[in-house]
Order: C-alpha cells, then structure tokens, then sequence
C-alpha cells in the first residue's frame, strides 16, 4: 500500500466515523454497531502499514487524520459508555438468566 492509499484510507475510515457520530447522537446502537462492523476490517488494515513509510508531508496529514479519528473515537465512546452503564444491568441479569428459545418454549407446551 502506497502513500496515497494510505491517506485515501484515512478518509473513508474517518468518513465512518463522521456517520458513526450521527448515530450515536440519535442513539442508533445497531446502526452505529453496522457502521463498525463494515469499517472495522479497514482499521485493520491501516494497522499494518508502517506510518514510518510516509514522508514528511503524508505523515503531517496522516497525523493530522489519526487526530481527527481520534477525536472522533472520544465523541463516540461519550455516548455509548452512558448507555453501556445503564443496560449492564439488564446484560447481566440476561446472563444469570438466560431466555430460552422460541423453539425450546414450544417444545414444552
């Protein structure tokens, strides 16, 4: 992956992250969890590339990029940990007590 690909990466994973904002701020859980699930494969791939690789320009924007994803990260975790709090709750008793199926409850009947 070349430098330019690099940048381009950079800005379709901070493009999700614009739109992952969004649905937190409308509290989409699913959809914001569908926006990570499609992104997350190209985090991935930018981990593998050594940013060292970049000069001295493309590493400025890069930088500038990975700033900005940051940031991003920061306004999207201030709207799920909140809500996280609040279900654990409920995850856990889920987990004490699991419900059982549709096709598990109809066999008993």
């Amino acid at each position: 992956m070349d430098a330019v690909a690099v940048l381009s990466l950079l800005d379709h994973i901070g493009e999700s992250h614009q739109r992952m904002i969004a649905l937190a701020d409308v509290l989409d859980w699913d959809g914001l969890d569908g926006e990570w699930r499609r992104i997350h494969p190209k985090i991935v791939e930018l981990q593998r590339f050594p940013l060292d690789q970049l000069t001295g320009k493309e590493r400025t924007q890069a930088a500038k990029q990975i700033a900005e994803l940051l940031e991003s990260e920061k306004r999207i975790s201030a709207r799920v940990s909140p809500w996280m709090e609040q279900v654990r709750p409920l995850l856990e008793v889920f987990r004490k007590f699991p419900l059982k199926s549709e096709e598990a409850s109809s066999e008993h009947s």
